[in-house]
């Protein structure tokens, strides 16, 4: 297996990497269903934020920082952009690779994990002033 010699804390470290960005997991929690468009995905995005009452943000996602998240999610080969012909002014969509499908199974205990200490976790969360 490629990697064994990476000493573990540096492999901590670029897991964190790709999975830093506020709005990083809302991407990849939107995608594990399916493919979207950009906008399905923007909207599902900001819906699901106002659903929850703007806990984790406190303004929706914009266009720019969607596109310069998704590049980046890109980059690392966690997100796949596909066009659906060849024609100009087409649908993108946006999918979960296999490896960002590896991704989000990976982080399932770590979702767990904050899910059982979710009192201790709010309790010294910094308080939004709104």
């Amino acid at each position: 297996m490629a990697g064994n010699n990476v000493p573990y804390r540096q492999s901590l470290l670029d897991a964190m990497a790709v999975l830093n960005g506020q709005w990083v997991p809302a991407v990849l929690a939107s995608l594990a269903p399916g493919p979207l468009n950009f906008t399905e995905l923007l909207n599902a995005i900001n819906s699901a934020e106002e659903r929850s009452g703007w806990t984790n943000h406190v303004r929706p996602l914009t266009r720019k920082v969607l596109t310069e998240t998704l590049s980046r999610l890109q980059r690392y080969g966690i997100v796949r952009r596909q066009n659906t012909t060849d024609e100009l002014f087409q649908p993108v969509f946006y999918e979960l690779t296999p490896m960002g499908s590896s991704l989000l199974r990976s982080v399932r205990p770590l979702i767990k994990w904050a899910q059982d200490h979710q009192a201790e976790l709010t309790s010294v969360r910094p308080r939004r002033d709104d």
